[in-house]
């Protein structure tokens, strides 16, 4: 095997291992599959969800309570060759049931993972929010997201005298 190829082998095990770490509630031991400064981006986050973690601290600080959140087991793993050997296009499948709610879950993702010695570097994870809307949202998650997308707006108002302003 040239060493394309190795590099290759070893990102796709790599982004194999995971996902099974994910379906098993191991978030720290998932963390250190990255670099400390490793990127994950989600290019269609929740609303309130920021779309992009940095470093060791923030990726298990958005992703400790997964496994409170919901029960998932990955299937259908594909990979699609790239020219470079250090990048994964991965399509997969991810079903199982929010915990809080006991709905089903069902979800489709295409992930594009860049690995460098033998760490992943940046992970942008492409999947549908509404699945996860569905399966886990609660009321309070609801209302939560509301007052997110809200305050925001809040913020931008003009302070200070003038029309509307007292």
């Amino acid at each position: 095997m040239d060493a394309d190829q190795q590099a290759r082998t070893q990102a796709q095990a790599l982004f194999a291992h995971n996902l099974e770490l994910i379906s098993a509630g191991r978030i720290s031991e998932w963390v250190e599959l990255f670099d400390p400064d490793g990127v994950l981006e989600f290019p269609y986050p929740l609303p309130g969800i920021a779309p992009r973690f940095t470093g060791h601290q923030e990726l298990y600080e958005h992703m400790k309570d997964f496994p409170k959140q919901f029960d998932v087991r990955f299937s259908g793993l594909t990979f699609h060759e790239t020219t470079d050997p250090d990048l994964v296009i991965a399509e997969f499948v991810g079903d199982g049931r929010g915990i809080v709610t006991g709905r089903p879950f069902h979800q489709v993702y295409i992930s594009v993972v860049r690995f460098r010695a033998g760490k992943i570097v940046h992970f942008r994870d492409f999947w549908n929010p509404l699945a996860t809307i569905r399966a886990g949202l609660t009321i309070g998650h609801a209302w939560r997201g509301l007052v997110d997308l809200l305050r925001p707006a809040a913020r931008r108002r003009p302070k200070g005298p003038g029309p509307g302003r007292g």
